[in-house]
């Protein structure tokens, strides 16, 4: 365990190192924010909330915005690791470590999302607080609740990660795979637009999905919008999830090991 510590602690110091893109990063994530939270304010000024049908308020919807863009600030991660590794040959390195490529690479993303957590996340949400009119539970169970699913949220968004850059054993270029992924990350995690302002029809293909996961449940725990058994029916769908991805994570590491070959001894 100490060992995963130390990359996680060399990956966080790593990160401190780019400055400038760290500030870029902060502009970026804020402008984010306001786009969103002005574009909603726009659609509820113009329509009545109950024309959507989604059981958002105007408040509650500029609050699922901050908060729901602040979760996917800190969970930036570097998704290139194994994908440059396996092209530049210094996945070898990694494996003559008497250590899990999985847990180090893990390690290493954990590192980079504390960085994001505490230099990007909670600036803007402090910023947000102050500008935009929301507000957040006081009850404290949310805040546990917002730690378990946060937690399974991450390991979700890791090991599709993963699992795409475990792609570069089998495909020379895994850009498109990356592309597909982004698309459908954007679109079903709930990050733009909620998944309760979707159709029927394509909630239901959301439903079979790991996205929304990611930053829609871990969300709407936090903001109460769940009542005691959809939460336990989300927290068992996560677990389901880590559980599946995890799977098919070993099972393509394993393959993807007998597929590789090193030169020289």
């Amino acid at each position: 365990m100490e060992i995963y510590i130390k990359f996680i602690s060399k990956s966080f110091q790593k990160q401190i190192t780019y400055k400038i893109e760290y500030f870029v990063g902060f502009i970026n994530g804020f402008l984010y924010i306001f786009v969103f939270t002005s574009l909603w304010n726009a659609l509820y000024a113009e329509y009545d909330a109950n024309a959507f049908k989604s059981g958002f308020t105007k408040s509650s919807i500029i609050t699922y915005a901050v908060f729901v863009m602040i979760i996917k600030i800190s969970f930036s991660m570097d998704d290139q690791i194994t994908t440059r590794k396996v092209r530049t040959g210094d996945l070898v390195t990694d494996l003559i470590k008497p250590v899990s490529y999985f847990c180090i690479t893990l390690s290493e993303c954990i590192g980079q999302t504390i960085f994001h957590f505490l230099a990007r996340g909670l600036p803007i949400l402090a910023l947000s607080l102050f500008i935009f009119d929301i507000s957040f539970p006081i009850n404290v169970t949310n805040y546990l609740l917002l730690i378990v699913s946060a937690t399974f949220g991450y390991l979700i968004l890791f090991m599709i990660n993963y699992i795409i850059g475990l792609m570069a054993f089998w495909f020379f270029d895994t850009f498109s795979f990356q592309l597909m992924k982004y698309g459908m990350y954007a679109v079903f995690s709930g990050g733009v637009v909620p998944v309760d302002f979707f159709p029927a029809s394509l909630q239901s293909i959301v439903d079979f999905l790991p996205f929304k996961y990611i930053l829609y449940i871990p969300t709407c725990i936090f903001l109460g919008r769940f009542d005691e058994d959809e939460v336990i029916t989300a927290l068992i769908g996560q677990i389901c999830w880590v559980a599946l991805l995890f799977a098919i994570s070993k099972i393509t590491w394993i393959r993807a090991m007998r597929k590789l070959v090193i030169q020289g001894g």
